[in-house]
């Protein structure tokens, strides 16, 4: 396609889209434009639903970039809705927002809401944290269930059964990452050591204290992580 070609075809839909009688109208907060420009088109499902009509720098550093949206494409603008800004497919040189839709889109968006811009490496990173984080929680309730049954005093087979789960720890955080190691090594291996020190101590007064001996081993396992 020409370059007076695409040129025509951006004036006629940015008229279409403005001139609209239902069209609506949102405001999308960015850290970077890279380049986002007046009149770049706004695209969901590979087509063009709105236009950019005015780009503003802000006191915050940031950018405001105002769009509109023709009114029969107004269910793409719900609250869970991704905006990114990418490379416009049918104009290399130009730029245009994408509208992606969230699995649970939630309620639509009102005329002139105003929502967050994102990129797809900021999204990426924070799906990983996220995941991340899901699994510190995890493996936290998970502690606390064991650190509990370190408090009182188990039967032999029952302290089989924590030597296991302290195996299945170790197993795990080994292919955790280095939050979760982190975590481990301040905060959870000293409970652990306090904690198997005390039963160590009530198995002492009950003749039984080579039975904790499985849990030392394990836990120096986890040291060794």
């Amino acid at each position: 396609m020409s370059l007076l070609r695409r040129g025509v075809l951006f004036l006629i839909c940015g008229v279409l889209f403005a001139c609209q009688a239902n069209a609506i109208k949102i405001h999308i907060r960015f850290n970077d434009v890279q380049g986002l420009v007046e009149g770049d088109r706004v695209l969901a499902d590979a087509q063009q639903i709105g236009k950019v009509t005015k780009v503003t720098y802000t006191s915050k550093g940031d950018f405001i970039v105002d769009v509109v949206v023709a009114g029969r494409f107004k269910e793409k603008l719900t609250e869970n809705a991704k905006f990114y800004i990418i490379a416009d497919p049918d104009a290399s040189e130009r730029k245009a927002v994408e509208i992606v839709q969230a699995d649970n889109p939630g309620n639509l968006l009102a005329d002139g809401a105003v929502v967050q811009g994102t990129t797809m490496v900021e999204d990426m990173v924070n799906d990983l944290v996220t995941g991340m984080q899901k699994g510190l929680d995890e493996l936290e309730d998970q502690l606390q269930e064991f650190l509990g049954a370190l408090k009182e005093v188990p039967k032999k087979e029952e302290i089989q059964r924590l030597r296991k789960e302290l195996e299945e720890l170790a197993e795990r955080m080994k292919k955790a990452g280095k939050a979760a190691k982190e975590k481990l090594e301040k905060e959870v291996l000293p409970k652990l050591e306090e904690e198997i020190e005390r039963l160590k101590e009530k198995l002492r007064k009950l003749g039984r204290e080579k039975e904790a001996e499985p849990l030392e081993t394990e836990l120096n396992e986890l040291k060794k992580i």
